[in-house]
């Protein structure tokens, strides 16, 4: 069991949440949006999901430090827009040699900057370890279990491998890459 905090409760964010939750990691959510949070919490449903919800176990905060605090994996899913300002947001709790995994694509129009890029630039902390994690991935057929492949990419081989492992689910298949650049653009 790991213990993941994810930022960002939106589709992707949810489904991969569940999908962590359901493979029996110790999941919790927090997002920007605090009427989400409660929303989920009572209804254990997303409205842009209609066909998933949300297991008992997984757990909501409108707290950014507790989301952050004692985390194995810091899963960043968050749209573009708001990787910089939410990465800016959690980077003071943020323990020496976390692991983010980020699943936003996309290049910021000031810097060029990936979006782990972008999380780097935040926080300011060469022991942070960044994986991006992207495929031809729907929320919609993630949040209903249908099968589908992702990559890990990162240049150290054993951190894409061990968030290979942490994600990995009967029906979500992780491959692995060093072309961390190449995931997030591609």
């Amino acid at each position: 069991m790991t213990k993941i905090g994810v930022l960002g409760a939106g589709t992707w964010g949810m489904a991969l949440a569940r999908m962590l939750c359901v493979s029996g990691h110790e999941v919790t959510v927090w997002s920007a949006i605090e009427r989400e949070i409660d929303e989920f919490s009572t209804t254990r449903r997303h409205p842009n999901l209609p066909g998933m919800i949300i297991p008992e176990q997984l757990q909501f905060t409108k707290d950014m430090q507790q989301v952050c605090q004692d985390k194995e994996i810091l899963l960043f899913a968050v749209p573009s827009p708001f990787v910089r300002a939410t990465a800016r947001k959690a980077a003071p709790y943020i323990k020496d040699g976390q692991i983010i995994v980020d699943v936003a694509k996309g290049i910021e129009a000031d810097t060029l900057y990936t979006m782990s890029q972008i999380i780097a630039d935040e926080i300011k902390d060469p022991t942070v370890k960044i994986v991006a994690l992207s495929g031809p991935t729907h929320a919609e057929e993630v949040a209903l279990d249908v099968p589908t492949a992702c990559l890990s990419a990162c240049e150290d081989k054993r951190l894409a491998e061990f968030v290979q492992d942490a994600f990995m689910a009967d029906n979500f298949r992780i491959y692995t890459s060093p072309d961390i650049v190449g995931a997030e653009l591609g």
